[in-house]
């Protein structure tokens, strides 16, 4: 069976997607570090919830931010 070109593309889309996450998450768990604020394991470094609940994992940043 060949890959029809819709899935063909969403695939390629996936991968964009999941490369520009990656990135995003190393730079901004980089700073967190560097700036000593804490916030939970599954929010960063490839986290469950950056994938699953993606607002709420960028809100609990947010707020951790703001209380340091």
């Amino acid at each position: 069976m060949r890959v029809p070109k819709d899935i063909e593309k969403l695939l390629n889309q996936r991968i964009y997607a999941a490369i520009q996450v990656q990135s995003a998450d190393y730079v901004l768990a980089a700073w967190l570090e560097k700036n000593g604020i804490e916030v939970e394991e599954y929010d960063i470094l490839g986290g469950v919830e950056i994938y699953g609940n993606p607002n709420s994992s960028a809100e609990r940043i947010r707020q951790a931010i703001i209380d340091k």
